[in-house]
């Protein structure tokens, strides 16, 4: 439909993959690396770090766990920086 954004471009996907690719740079790991630990080829991991690809939420989990980062964690700090409030604030009944 026109006007319809693309999935692959919305602002909590862009930065769900900007703190997953901070993560990987932390860590000291080329996309080869970690691609090697998902038996994945290096474009793959490319692909969805410039946006090109949108990960499942199965690949996003695979991916966090080998960069070795909780993924429940990383997820509540994108959906953080997000919202621009502690997630595990309750609204009061």
């Amino acid at each position: 439909m026109p006007g319809m954004r693309s999935p692959a471009s919305s602002d909590l996907h862009c930065l769900i993959v900007h703190l997953l690719t901070k993560a990987r740079r932390d860590a000291k790991l080329r996309q080869v690396d970690l691609a090697g630990r998902l038996s994945w080829q290096q474009a793959y991991v490319s692909r969805y770090e410039t946006g090109e690809r949108l990960l499942g939420v199965d690949e996003y989990v695979a991916v966090a766990l080998a960069i070795g980062v909780d993924p429940v964690m990383l997820l509540k700090q994108a959906l953080e920086i997000s919202v621009g409030k502690r997630v595990d604030e309750r609204p009061t009944e």
